[in-house]
């Protein structure tokens, strides 16, 4: 008895330290944390990726409350009333209204990095190994995207009961046992591989992309199956094809971002190999890569015009001629989007168009100028890259829980509902009408002191929630995932 009563207080400090070394964020251990991949020849996008998510992070905190933001400059917004602030220019308004621009980088990173490995093993000619190499990523692929949503959206449902906590939007079961059923219905509707429309979670509205990342990747994986038995050559010209019809025939920009990126990965192995596929354009590429001054000069120009694509005016309550047809630039762009994504579709995916090449020149001028290369594998955005994910999917919920009480609280926002006074009128200007506080009302809009004060709170905390997540449900999703599929192949 005195021995196990020992034993257990032996055990006691391990399970606090264990706890502690959970908790604590990055910037508080002694060791250095480094990225898998930092120093490798992707490491950038890594970075890349971890910034497209703190984009989306800040321009959904500031759509949330600035209405017709995302409009171009000098809009219209109604009620005499014009969208003629500064952070809605060109350029400017990345930061404030980049969230598509950010998904499509997501994509495009995605087409770059997953199906790379597949790439090497049909370069080497190994085809029994790339086939077991698709077998994996096929099984895995599924259980690394929604286990992480699965498991966030529980988290958060049971939170919602056990700590109370009111959502300002969305409706609530009467009790956990009533909203763990719609959990699990929402769930197993979120996973349906050929749902249309409404691709999110209920619980997360943000996570739409993860159905479209897992459609992309199995659209690429099937793809390279394919064309395996193809050579190199002829396989890249059909895969520069296939781009062609998904991001002009069709309006398939999603998908074109994936086969972009994974057109992009193999121009940067073949490169890596001396480019022993002969392509039409290898004249072209090997004039670049000797002429760095041409290089440098068509790269910066692509950053520029990517930057300003990604910034493109949008909404998701007027047509395109509506949105566009009064933005200077934007006025004769419109006019050449392909009628697929007018025509075939009554969801709002023209923005999708231009989108595909913001991504793309963007990606592909990062990768041609040092400086810019650079500034993704800096430690800020490689740490930004680590959680990249988990960011993703908790800072939605996350504004919800704490950036919705913030604005209330210091009178960036007011109840305009019945609903929303009876949660949330209680909070209204509470700390904005102390006598002590320092802020004042008004300021340009997206750069109110009061809103920026709330965005500083919000998004370390974002960080670091995001940080226990990776902890909790990113990195031990790629475990579950590897180990089911071991299990699954020990099946006899």
């Amino acid at each position: 008895m005195d021995l196990q009563y020992n034993k257990l207080n032996l055990s006691l400090p391990h399970i606090f330290w264990t706890l502690v070394d959970f908790l604590r964020p990055e910037i508080l251990t002694r060791r250095k944390v480094a990225s898998e991949r930092r120093g490798s020849s992707t490491s950038w996008l890594d970075g890349l990726r971890g910034v497209a998510a703190l984009t989306v992070c800040f321009m959904h905190l500031s759509v949330y409350v600035h209405p017709g933001m995302e409009l171009c400059y000098n809009a219209d917004l109604g009620f005499n009333k014009r969208n003629d602030h500064f952070v809605t220019l060109p350029f400017i308004r990345i930061p404030f209204t980049g969230g598509h621009y950010s998904v499509g980088l997501f994509f495009i990173v995605s087409g770059y990095v997953v199906p790379r490995r597949l790439i090497k093993l049909l370069h080497e000619g190994k085809k029994p190994e790339f086939i077991d190499a698709v077998n994996s990523a096929m099984f895995r692929r599924p259980g690394r995207l929604f286990l992480p949503v699965i498991w966030s959206t529980g988290i958060l449902m049971a939170s919602w009961h056990i700590f109370g906590i009111e959502m300002p939007w969305g409706s609530q079961q009467t009790n956990i046992v009533w909203e763990t059923f719609n959990w699990f219905r929402d769930m197993m509707y979120f996973m349906f591989f050929f749902r249309e429309k409404l691709l999110f979670s209920w619980y997360n509205f943000h996570s739409w992309t993860i159905p479209v990342e897992l459609r992309g990747s199995m659209f690429i994986f099937v793809w390279l199956f394919t064309m395996h038995q193809v050579a190199n050559r002829g396989r890249i010209l059909l895969t520069v094809g296939m781009t062609y019809y998904l991001e002009i025939l069709s309006p398939g920009a999603w998908y074109a971002c994936f086969f972009a990126g994974m057109l992009l990965g193999e121009f940067d192995l073949l490169a890596e190999e001396g480019d022993p596929v002969d392509l039409p354009w290898n004249g072209l590429t090997r004039y670049f890569r000797k002429n760095k001054r041409a290089t440098q000069i068509i790269a910066h120009i692509f950053l520029v015009c990517g930057m300003f694509l990604g910034g493109q005016p949008s909404a998701d309550w007027q047509k395109p001629e509506e949105i566009l047809g009064t933005c200077p630039g934007w006025i004769t762009l419109s006019k050449l989007i392909p009628k697929a994504y007018t025509e075939i579709t009554d969801m709002p995916t023209y923005r999708w168009f231009y989108i595909f090449w913001a991504a793309f020149l963007t990606v592909v001028a990062i990768n041609n100028i040092p400086w810019a290369k650079w500034i993704f594998e800096t430690a800020p955005a490689q740490y930004l890259g680590r959680h990249s994910y988990a960011l993703y999917l908790v800072h939605g919920p996350l504004i919800g829980i704490l950036s919705e009480r913030l604005f209330f609280l210091t009178g960036v926002k007011s109840p305009t509902d019945l609903a929303s006074f009876v949660r949330f009128g209680r909070l209204h200007n509470k700390w904005h009408d102390l006598p002590w506080w320092p802020l004042p009302d008004g300021g340009p809009s997206g750069l109110e002191p009061n809103f920026l004060f709330c965005a500083a709170i919000s998004i370390p905390i974002f960080l670091y929630a995001a940080e226990i997540g990776t902890k909790t449900f990113d990195a031990p999703s790629v475990k579950v995932s590897s180990w089911m599929y071991k299990k699954v192949r020990s099946l006899s």
